[in-house]
């Protein structure tokens, strides 16, 4: 891929995971905001509440949503950083395709140009092999929304059945051990008990790293008295504060 019109300094001074701290004035300093909208963080499944900062029809900054009973305001460093991506610089804004003569290997085409493409092939294709030469697979950092389009198209637009996504290597699993073990294919219990326990016991989930909201939930409970028992091959975080 063509490199990004911005060199690697200022790649990382502008988005660099030192900023720790913002600039005098803050990240938005003097500027008018138009709106702030209300939405969720889709980095992982714990789909956190958010206020993002609208400034002429860009995402130029966020605050904390404190009225949003799961994570209350806060936000873990992906939370954080979210809308940076709609602004970064290395974000495609044109559909590309390969061309050896091309700086880096790719030109930019048309979407018109795109879609014909693609649509001419996926018709060439279905005609010689049917419908179901084509599968859908998708990933991750999806809301419900964008998850049911993806399932609308490959049933309505592709006619094809196989529709499957990540979670077939992971959360498909978990949810049968969750049944067998527990009756039903997910957690039978609301976040709010998790303070309320006398023994948190976390098995094979760095919940430090990968959900670090549901960490404030644990300490609210060890605050009560609760012991920590972590089941984990890896010295995870949290591993390192257990009392077994």
């Amino acid at each position: 891929m063509a490199r990004p019109p911005i060199t690697d300094d200022e790649l990382i001074a502008r988005y660099g995971p030192h900023l720790n701290e913002a600039p005098p004035g803050g990240w938005n300093a003097g500027l008018t905001v138009d709106k702030v909208v209300n939405t969720h963080c889709c980095f992982c499944g714990q789909q956190c509440g958010i206020k993002l900062k609208v400034h002429d029809n860009a995402v130029v900054g966020f605050e904390p949503w404190y009225e949003f009973p799961f994570n209350e305001g806060k936000l873990c460093p992906k939370g954080v950083k979210r809308y940076l991506q709609g602004s970064h610089p290395d974000r495609l804004l044109h559909p590309m395709e390969r061309d050896a003569t091309a700086p880096g290997g790719f030109r930019n085409i048309t979407w018109d140009q795109a879609l014909d493409k693609v649509v001419s092939a996926i018709k060439r294709i279905q005609a010689e092999h049917g419908d179901d030469a084509f599968a859908m697979l998708s990933g991750v950092s999806l809301t419900n929304e964008k998850s049911y389009l993806v399932g609308k198209f490959a049933r309505l637009a592709l006619h094809t059945a196989n529709l499957d996504y990540n979670g077939r290597f992971c959360m498909v699993s978990a949810g049968t051990g969750n049944k067998k073990a527990l009756g039903v294919d997910r957690a039978p219990n609301p976040w709010s008990d998790i303070p309320l326990a006398d023994v948190v016991w976390i098995a094979g989930s760095n919940v430090a790293e990968t959900f670090p909201i549901t960490t404030s939930y644990i300490w609210r409970a060890r605050d009560r008295g609760a012991k920590l028992i972590v089941q984990d091959p890896r010295v995870v975080p949290l591993a390192r504060t257990a009392d077994l």
